[in-house]
């Protein structure tokens, strides 16, 4: 299940970086086409591109994406709802599920802004 849950959010961060990125780049007034982790444009545009592909990472990943979900899913399924609260187990199940979804992995300590400056981006 943890894995399902990592692949979904991976998934979800390419989406909002893609199109972040397609919207930046289109302000940029270059063409921008991306397929999973590929990215293209003309060769005049590269280095506008990995600009702007690399600052919306940043910014993408600046933020506490994982804490806010976590914050919202104990929200939302925080407490059982009527008529499961006596099925017998249901009380572990769900003592288990609120340890998974308040489980958030720590920071580290990489300097995301490095990302700036990198030869490499994706690789």
């Amino acid at each position: 299940m943890k894995s399902r849950i990592f692949y979904q959010l991976q998934l979800l961060g390419y989406i909002v970086l893609h199109l972040t990125s397609q919207y930046n780049c289109h302000r940029a007034g270059i063409q921008y086409v991306s397929v999973h982790d590929c990215f293209w444009t003309h060769a005049c545009t590269v280095d506008t591109m990995n600009r702007v592909c690399r600052e919306q990472f940043v910014a993408l990943h600046s933020q506490p994406i994982l804490e806010d979900l976590s914050k919202y899913l104990v929200q939302e399924y925080g407490t059982l709802p009527a008529g499961l609260e006596s099925s017998p187990g249901m009380d572990v199940k769900h003592d288990r599920l609120m340890e998974v979804l308040v489980s958030v992995p720590p920071k580290g300590d990489f300097d995301l802004k490095r990302v700036l400056d990198s030869t490499y981006f994706f690789s």
